[in-house]
């Protein structure tokens, strides 16, 4: 990749974002020399790390980089024997050792989980024994402690004892000169490392003691006392051997933090790369970026793909719209046509940019279904300014750049170019434009390129390796929607926009009359199938809104007829055995009461008793009976018959009668465009002279024994979200559920936040999370309810 590519399609911003969330020289480092790479398999495991970090960043406890000195420097110092460091440095040494300790303490419980991360995170050996030396010896002003070494308290404590007789002896010389006359500020001060008093110029004799300096007027003499010298010696002595005694215990830390060299080297580099990764990580969670599928050969595949810079500039991430395209699957080679200022520009850029970030092992702001290939070469010539008046030096520029692309252009080759043949007479630089790709694509190479020529239109019908492409535009106001339309030439518009900014209508007419009928059919034409493909979409995504809830049906129903199996077989189970421990019970009383009959030889009481329990047996079977008989009944009650209307009591729905199965006592019933099998007992006619029971709209639960654990709201807005999500915490709330989902899918994020906006604020709402990897990602949210 040429630097120029590089600056034009802004990677260097991307570099700058991570080098700014980067804790580590090491990290920043890595930032800086960020660039895209070739090997399959490298960007495979770049991609896959930095997948894994970010999945703990989204899911996991808190993973906190902290920021690290130059820590290398201050070991390459201490590879000569007997060198050490300052006090101050080894805190840094101690602080980079913790850091060490939490991250190997971080992935306890993890390492299986997230095994690329444990891969860097095992090999980090953070010498508790070192930390531990440095702690006892430093504290956290970067002084050495007096429990550093025997030696060192003794010292001190000596040190302090001498310094408090100087003084003492000082302060009462002082007060014995001192009169009512004399001055009251005199202080002890020190000179040469000498404790001293300020004394009167003419009290001063040769046996007073050693002067060290004198006041700016000349006037007052800084002494130091003969009475003190010993003791001044005395201490000077004393901190000297403190220095020396700091000195031996930093050497004595440099040796054993030296015998760690390579260990913390490596620690050093391995903290580095999770720094870079961090921040990678950092930069995917903040774009809201997937992992693409990465594919070998030269290809891409993007959906709902977004400029991560753009991303950055805005308030709101929906606010930009999502790029779908693709290249090296049915063709080679996209023309991009259409108005200024309709994301032409901004849809070459995003491809070439997150083809560069994907080779270099970032997560890119698409779909997590994208899929990226690996070019060896890409090429960009891509004018910043979209301006008008084009220079022959600029057009000879673009020439230059593009026959240094075509020279170097094979299979491995993407080339994104804006504005080709621009710069000079439209025929010449139609017919450029056109030999030039050619070129490309004999040389295999693959190619997405903008222009305003419309005989480059035109290509896909010489060249199946061309495809036409436009970005949407609103025919009723005139905008650009920046939404990419793969096989659909783009118009400019340029008449029409001039007639509604108020051109004369006859300059309008002529300039129609001018652009010829053939240039005006295809206009024309563009511009219908541009208005039935926009149709088209609408109706393609009402129908995908309609499938999901199709399907959302489907399932529910499903769960429910599982739910039910499993509810009756639990059923049939609980009345066998309250039927054998009833039969049990009674032939253990029969038995008894006979004996009894015998025993006694049938006196009257015995007799009695047995009749007793007979007849309440006879009523306990009876009243067992009436009670299934009138189940029985009550399901009998209205006869059912194929093309009524019934309501599905468990699925809360109402459905159409088809046909009836005797074996199994149940009925396929039609609702919607779903056919399902219900038992008898579960339907219940809806009379002709009744008002249709109709279920509102939204969300609805049966009792609260039927609420169920989860409720999708994918497709709807955030307010539809937001009302059924109210709906179905109520219930949630009545039946006391503890746990219970959202489905609200990925997408632009959009929902997924209006959601988690509204769950802040619910009163019943414990917490909320985002769904781990096994339960759906980012596209569930996970409620905790308040316990009532």
């Amino acid at each position: 990749m040429d630097e120029h590519t590089l600056h034009k399609l802004e990677f260097d911003k991307i570099k700058v974002l991570l080098r700014d969330i980067c804790h580590t020289p090491a990290g920043v480092a890595r930032a800086e020399n960020l660039y895209p790479r070739i090997d399959y398999e490298q960007i495979k495991r770049e991609l896959a790390e930095t997948a894994q970090l970010t999945e703990i960043l989204r899911f996991e406890e808190p993973f906190v980089m902290q920021t690290l000195d130059p820590v290398d420097l201050y070991l390459s110092r201490l590879k000569v024997e007997n060198s050490y460091l300052d006090a101050t440095e080894y805190l840094k040494v101690a602080h980079f050792l913790r850091v060490c300790h939490s991250l190997t303490q971080y992935m306890k419980g993890k390492a299986d989980k997230y095994p690329l991360i444990n891969s860097y995170i095992s090999e980090i050996k953070p010498a508790p024994e070192v930390l531990k030396k440095i702690e006892k010896a430093i504290d956290k002003t970067g002084e050495v402690m007096d429990s550093a070494s025997p030696k060192l308290r003794k010292i001190r404590i000596e040190k302090q004892l001498v310094r408090n007789r100087i003084l003492a002896r000082l302060e009462s010389m002082i007060q014995s000169r001192r009169t009512p006359e004399t001055r009251q500020d005199d202080l002890i001060t020190i000179r040469d490392g000498r404790y001293v008093i300020p004394m009167q110029t003419s009290d001063v004799t040769s046996k007073t003691g050693v002067i060290h300096g004198r006041s700016k007027t000349g006037m007052t003499l800084f002494v130091e006392p003969m009475a003190t010298v010993e003791m001044n010696n005395h201490l000077r002595e004393l901190l000297n051997e403190e220095e020396e005694e700091i000195e031996r215990i930093l050497i004595d830390i440099g040796d054993s933090v030296r015998s760690h060299l390579p260990e913390f080297r490596h620690n050093y580099e391995m903290v580095g790369i999770i720094d870079f990764i961090h921040a990678k990580a950092r930069l995917a969670v903040r774009l809201d970026c997937n992992p693409p599928r990465l594919v070998e050969r030269p290809y891409i595949d993007l959906k709902d793909s977004r400029h991560p810079l753009l991303l950055i500039s805005v308030e709101k991430q929906s606010e930009v719209v999502p790029l779908d395209i693709h290249l090296a699957k049915d063709f080679d080679c996209i023309v991009i046509t259409g108005p200024n200022m309709g994301g032409k520009t901004v849809a070459l850029k995003t491809v070439g940019l997150l083809s560069l970030m994907v080779q270099s092992g970032l997560l890119i702001p698409a779909h997590e279904d994208s899929a990226m290939g690996i070019f060896g070469r890409i090429f960009a010539d891509i004018g910043d300014e979209q301006s008008i008046e084009l220079s022959l030096s600029t057009f000879s520029s673009h020439v230059s750049k593009i026959i240094a692309a075509v020279k170097n252009c094979d299979e491995n080759t993407l080339i994104l170019m804006d504005e080709l043949g621009a710069g000079t007479d439209p025929v010449e630089g139609s017919a450029l434009g056109e030999a030039i790709l050619k070129k490309i694509l004999d040389c295999k190479g693959k190619a997405i390129i903008t222009t305003h020529y419309s005989a480059l239109k035109t290509l896909p019908e010489k060249d199946r390796r061309i495809q036409n492409a436009s970005l949407e535009f609103d025919q009723k106001t005139l905008k650009p929607t920046y939404r990419l339309q793969i096989g659909l030439p783009g118009s400019s518009y340029a008449i029409e926009m001039a007639k509604r900014l108020g051109m004369p209508q006859d300059i309008v007419e002529d300039a129609v009359q001018l652009m010829g009928t053939q240039e005006r059919n295809l206009a024309e034409l563009i511009e219908r199938l541009q208005a039935e493909t926009q149709d088209a979409e609408e109706a393609k995504k009402a129908a995908l809104q309609e499938k999901e809830e199709v399907d959302r049906l489907r399932k529910h129903y499903l769960d429910r007829q599982d739910q039910i199996a499993e509810e009756q077989q639990a059923y049939k189970e609980k009345a066998m055995k309250e039927a054998e421990d009833l039969v049990k019970s009674t032939r253990t009383r029969l038995e008894q009461l006979v004996r009894n009959i015998k025993e006694h030889k049938a006196d009257k009481e015995s007799v009695k008793e047995a009749h007793k329990f007979i007849k309440e047996k006879q009523d306990e079977f009876r009243s067992r009976l009436e009670k299934m008989k009138t189940r029985k009944e009550t399901a009998m009650e209205e006869t059912l018959s194929p093309g009524d209307r019934v309501f599905i009591e468990n699925l809360r729905t109402e459905g159409e009668l088809i046909d009836y199965n005797e074996n199994t006592d149940s009925w396929r019933v039609q609702t919607g465009s779903i056919i399902a099998s219900v038992k008898s007992d579960l339907l219940k006619k809806i009379r002709k002279q009744e008002p249709r029971r109709r279920v509102p709209s939204g969300v609805n639960y049966a009792p609260f024994e039927d609420v169920p654990m989860q409720i999708s709201v994918r497709g709807m807005t955030a307010e539809e979200a937001i009302s059924a999500v109210e709906k179905y915490l109520d219930s949630v709330s009545i039946a006391n559920l503890e746990t219970v989902y959202i489905l609200h899918g990925k997408g632009t994020g959009a929902l997924r936040k209006a959601i988690g906006d509204y769950l802040k604020t619910h009163p019943m709402v414990e917490n909320h999370r985002l769904g781990y990897f096994n339960e759906g990602g980012a596209g569930v949210t996970v409620i905790k309810m308040k316990k009532s």
